[in-house]
């Protein structure tokens, strides 16, 4: 009976419902809108647009803070375009692991919003891509790969490994050990 527990759980973890190349192929657009401080009578709006390799990101906080980014998930060097009517442009110059430059900051301030006001208030299943926490989850793990990792994506190349290294890892049932499942073989490593 636990060995059917077992497989049941490994078969659910093994099944995730959109690849990395699905994400990284798909273009959408989401909006998510959440009620926010004060007793909820104003709005947080997050817009997320992907088209081919660019993902622009624009935050609307309490009607009159208006954000926005644009992150070319194909193009070198690692950079993220702030757009406030003009566009600055940031380099990745250093680790954000142990720095906390302009960059950094505001690859963590985009990071911080995509799951605060996006993956939190989303609506469906972050496994299914035609939903808003879908496509929202999407973009989440192609700007951390690209910004937080510096992957530079090119059409063509296989993407897979992106869903996998997020979906494919869990709790044995009854027990706290890990379990890990080898994308190349597909055997789990307990």
């Amino acid at each position: 009976m636990s060995l059917l527990k077992f497989s049941l759980l490994l078969l659910s973890i093994m099944s995730y419902g959109f690849s990395g190349n699905d994400c990284f192929n798909t273009n959408f657009n989401v909006e998510v809108t959440h009620k926010s401080f004060p007793f909820g009578l104003l709005t947080k709006t997050l817009k997320v647009t992907k088209k081919e390799c660019e993902i622009e990101i624009s935050h609307n906080e309490y009607k009159y803070r208006n954000r926005k980014w644009i992150i070319d998930t194909c193009r070198e060097p690692v950079h993220i375009k702030i757009d406030t009517g003009s566009v600055d442009v940031i380099r990745r110059t250093v680790d954000c692991q142990i720095s906390t430059d302009k960059f950094c900051k505001e690859y963590s301030l985009i990071k911080k919003l995509l799951q605060d006001d996006g993956l939190i208030f989303a609506e469906g299943s972050k496994t299914e891509l035609e939903s808003d926490h879908g496509k929202t989850y999407c973009s989440y793990v192609l700007v951390d790969q690209y910004l937080g990792k510096s992957l530079v994506m090119t059409k063509g190349f296989d993407y897979d490994y992106l869903m996998a290294d997020k979906s494919h890892s869990g709790k044995k049932e009854g027990t706290n050990s890990e379990v890990s499942i080898d994308p190349n073989s597909g055997k789990a490593d307990f």
